[in-house]
């Protein structure tokens, strides 16, 4: 049976003229390019990492090739840990989604926005319900289609995969090292040395070991042993933190790292019982507890463990204590613990910021920190919401008042005089001109202590070209494969090329990690933001607590210098992310 054709419910419009078609093309409006946004992150920053310059890089070029506008600055999260997205910009970007100020999210692969998938895939459906499309440049599928969403969860299925093997691999060497009786790091230890013979350890490399040191196990210090022994011994007869660390600034005794040793180090030292003949491992339970999330669910938050003795299991190391006698060491280390339990310090530790401008201050005599105390309690004012009123909190000189040598003999500043040189800065940025803000960066960091260095840049140009040969040599080689399995190169050929292959890309190793170690020292030095910014934070500031307004500034200032004298107005200097830092002064 013939089957009837369908009817048209609308009545078709003839076609227009040529003329016609072109007005109305003209009429229509051009359509708007994507608007895109980069985003970069770097687990540790170690001279071995993907640098965030070269990550950009590659989301720059996927920019360009797809037309994309880059309208943004790149949002970078320098040493985040992709197992967890509560400290890291993710929350900001969605807020950003959530108001349609870009289009694309942009990423270097797929693991960079996290290892952890159930939480990766909920971040990415949020995303994608506002709109936003998510790209990586090295592993770029269409998130729009079935195979392309089945391709991302494998990414990042796999990128949870690596880090819960190195999870694991690294949870089997723990065990490994107690088991031997040694610390769970080869690192040094005050009172000690590992080799006399072995060149000393550096960050990003392999540890080189002889046979006299290969079983890790460390040797008492003929000069710092003693003086260990002492330290215990006089903390256990009632001496104070500080008169130790004044004695052994007096007597010119460096940490192993060879520097001064204040009281936080101290503790380290004493705290962990090494020169008394143990090795200490956290207590597996403690480590994580169990937080409660708004939507109902639950997840696995670090606990800290700072200084908290109780927080861990001590062991006999397979090392010698510093005192012969382990009598006297079990008795020294009972005392030691019973006066470190029945102190007050570092009790309820937290890491919210105290103040608004706390870990922001600086000496103008010598660059150091500086640390915070409140006036004495019968000439305090009346506090304000359960807080010290800002004009009785202090800010002193850490470095004059642990050692006595700030050549500048300390300085100091009161909270309120702090944050009021914060307003003033911020509001002056808040009103300047629109034309002279800054253009929007086109890199996420230039790693620079000079912003006009030539050999900065040339280095940072140097390892963009580096990674392009690599990876046309990784290239070359897949290439090589193929024509050997085409039967167009012999076997012998291909060998000779691949080991041609390999000298050369060890070559390029070797330079890319010196550059990398010049560059890691260096300061990074950020785009300066909108106006709007400081706008915001201005709006923010009334209601914000203290944490929350240190959340806000630390963005924005590097450092604010103090001086001395009464005078507010030269009181305080203010260094900007965008700025390079003051030249530190050698004591």
């Amino acid at each position: 049976m013939h089957t009837p054709a369908p009817i048209r419910l609308r009545p078709s419009v003839p076609a227009p003229s040529s003329v016609g078609a072109a007005t109305v093309s003209a009429q229509q409006p051009e359509q708007r390019p994507k608007r895109g946004v980069v985003y970069v992150r770097v687990s540790q920053e170690r001279p071995d990492m993907i640098s965030p310059e070269l990550q950009v890089e590659h989301a720059q070029k996927l920019a360009e090739r797809e037309g994309i506008e880059v309208v943004l600055d790149p949002i970078v999260d320098i040493g985040k840990s992709g197992r967890a997205f509560d400290n890291r910009s993710i929350a900001d970007i969605i807020a950003m989604a959530r108001r349609r100020e870009f289009d694309v999210l942009i990423l270097w692969i797929w693991s960079r926005f996290g290892r952890n998938l159930r939480e990766s895939l909920q971040h990415l459906d949020t995303l994608t319900s506002y709109g936003i499309e998510v790209r990586a440049a090295r592993e770029d599928f269409d998130g729009k289609t079935t195979i392309g969403k089945f391709a991302i969860a494998q990414m990042l299925n796999i990128a949870e995969l690596e880090s819960n093997q190195k999870s694991d691999i690294w949870k089997d060497t723990i065990e490994r090292r107690r088991r031997a009786g040694l610390a769970h790091v080869s690192r040094g230890r005050f009172g000690y040395f590992r080799c006399s013979v072995c060149p000393p350890p550096e960050r990003g490399k392999k540890l080189f070991t002889c046979p006299q040191c290969k079983d890790g196990i460390l040797k008492i210090d003929s000069v710092t042993g003693p003086i260990l022994a002492t330290l215990y011994r006089r903390y256990a007869a009632g001496a104070s933190v500080r008169s130790l660390v004044l004695w052994l600034k007096e007597e010119g005794i460096k940490h192993y790292t060879g520097s001064d040793i204040d009281a936080g180090a101290l503790y380290q030292i004493l705290d962990s019982g090494f020169g008394l003949g143990f090795v200490r491992y956290q207590i597996p339970e403690l480590l994580h507890r169990t937080v409660e999330m708004p939507d109902g669910g639950t997840k696995l938050e670090r606990t800290s463990l700072h200084r908290d003795l109780t927080s861990y299991l001590y062991y006999r190391g397979a090392h010698t204590a510093v005192i012969d006698d382990e009598v006297e060491c079990e008795r020294l280390w009972d005392t030691y613990v019973k006066r470190r339990l029945s102190s007050t310090d570092d009790k309820d530790h937290s890491h919210r910021a105290k103040y608004s401008v706390s870990g922001l201050l600086s000496c103008a005599g010598c660059r150091r920190s500086m640390h915070s105390m409140t006036r004495a309690k019968k000439v305090q004012r009346p506090w304000i919401d359960d807080l010290p009123d800002p004009r009785d909190v202090l800010y002193r000189c850490t470095r004059n008042m642990k050692f006595k040598d700030c050549p500048g003999n300390g300085v100091y500043a009161t909270l309120a005089g702090a944050e009021d040189a914060v307003v003033r800065w911020l509001r002056d940025l808040a009103e300047q001109e629109p034309g002279l803000e800054s253009a929007v960066g086109k890199r996420a960091v230039e790693v620079v202590s000079n912003p006009d260095s030539p050999d900065a840049e040339q280095a940072v140009r140097r390892l963009r070209e580096i990674e392009e040969v690599l990876a046309d040599i990784t290239g070359r080689e897949d290439r090589l494969t193929d024509a050997v399995l085409d039967g167009l190169v012999s076997a012998d050929a291909a060998r000779r090329k691949r080991a041609e292959l390999e000298t050369q890309r060890a070559g390029l190793r070797v330079e890319e990690e010196d550059l990398k170690r010049q560059l890691q020292d260096k300061p990074t030095v950020l785009p300066r933001p909108d106006r709007s910014v400081f706008v915001k934070i201005l709006d923010l500031w009334d209601a914000a607590d203290h944490d929350d307004r240190r959340a806000l500034l630390k963005p924005v200032i590097r450092t604010m210098e103090v001086a001395r004298g009464r005078n507010q107005a030269d009181k305080y200097t203010i260094y900007a992310m965008w700025e390079a830092p003051p030249e530190p002064i050698a004591l």
